[in-house]
């Protein structure tokens, strides 16, 4: 085992993660290790690495938040990566490294440097991956429509996604795949106006549903970026039937299939297009606007969710506009 790690990310659920992965390999490898896993800000100096336990072992300490370390720590932890004992194995986790440039030079110079990566807006097979990873860690499966039901209520907001599986894995029991139905039952039985709820209202081309749905959402406290992952899930879904996938190709049930493919029917020639470029123009603009994410979103669910020739001026004025009584609900 490499004498220092470094794991160095953005998304603090994913880190985490991936220090608990490192745990279980340290005790799969050793049943008697002995692992410490320390905050930077709970220190003053850099725990003893170089002088054998009284066991005999080797050494394992994890320090997290070293992104943020100064002084002291910081000169201590630079000396040792320069030279680190070969009997202990010291880990180094950062949500960045921009402000520790020489720690994470040495920590690749002198060990092994590990990028957590969130997967990409658009990797379904990733973000699949990670919802059945928050299954398995709580020694559960599910079938492939319940990680798409998942991921279509939590967009790509890691927390939510956690929260999520460990709700429905709390409230079902049995040894069987956990499915499309438990997940339902359990998330939408929380009574939150979900992303789930706008991407529906955005397919069946309802801009005043898709409105209310999302104001609800944003009053429950949705994160914005969560809303988005699940309008760009269904924009994807509706682009993979539309294209022939199959319900399995497609990650849902034949039921679910059969109502996507009849909703994306609603959809004009190059208006699926359309949509999923005006989703990665929405990702830019939460990311980057000046305006409040709130307005931001809404002009953008009204455009999505109201019919259009591709190709031609938007006219809004052309389009019924939400009535006063709808959008008091």
């Amino acid at each position: 085992m490499d004498p220092v790690l470094l794991f160095n990310g953005d998304d603090d659920l994913l880190l985490q993660r991936a220090v608990e992965e490192w745990i279980a390999q340290v005790h799969a490898a050793d049943d008697d290790a002995d692992v410490s896993v320390v905050d930077a800000t709970e220190i003053e100096h850099l725990p003893e690495l170089r002088t054998t336990s009284l066991f005999g072992g080797r050494a394992y300490v994890a320090i997290r938040g070293v992104e943020g370390v100064t002084g002291g720590l910081k000169a201590e932890i630079e000396q040792y990566l320069t030279d680190p004992s070969q009997q202990a194995t010291l880990l180094l986790v950062a949500r960045g490294v921009g402000r520790i440039p020489k720690i994470a030079k040495l920590a690749s110079a002198n060990g092994e440097r590990v990028d957590v990566k969130r997967p990409t807006d658009w990797d379904d097979r990733g973000w699949s991956t990670l919802v059945s990873g928050e299954f398995a860690r709580l020694g559960r499966q599910a079938d492939a429509a319940a990680i798409a039901a998942i991921r279509a209520h939590a967009g790509t907001d890691t927390t939510t996604i956690a929260s999520q599986v460990s709700s429905v894995c709390a409230a079902t029991t049995g040894d069987g795949a956990i499915s499309v139905a438990d997940v339902e039952a359990i998330v939408e039985g929380q009574g939150r106006a979900t992303g789930f709820a706008i991407a529906d209202a955005v397919a069946e081309r309802d801009p005043a549903a898709a409105l209310i749905a999302l104001r609800g959402a944003l009053n429950a406290g949705e994160a914005p970026l969560a809303l988005l992952g699940a309008l760009v899930f269904r924009s994807r879904q509706l682009l993979q039937v539309r294209a022939g996938a199959s319900p399995k190709e497609a990650g849902m049930s034949p039921g679910q299939h059969r109502r996507v493919q009849a909703l994306s029917r609603a959809f004009g020639p190059g208006e699926l297009a359309w949509c999923h470029d005006r989703l990665s123009v929405l990702d830019l603009e939460l990311k980057g606007s000046e305006l409040p994410d709130d307005l931001v979103l809404e002009a953008a669910v009204i455009e999505l969710a109201t019919a259009r020739t591709v190709g031609r001026p938007w006219n809004p004025m052309a389009v019924p506009a939400p009535t006063n009584d709808a959008l008091s609900h």
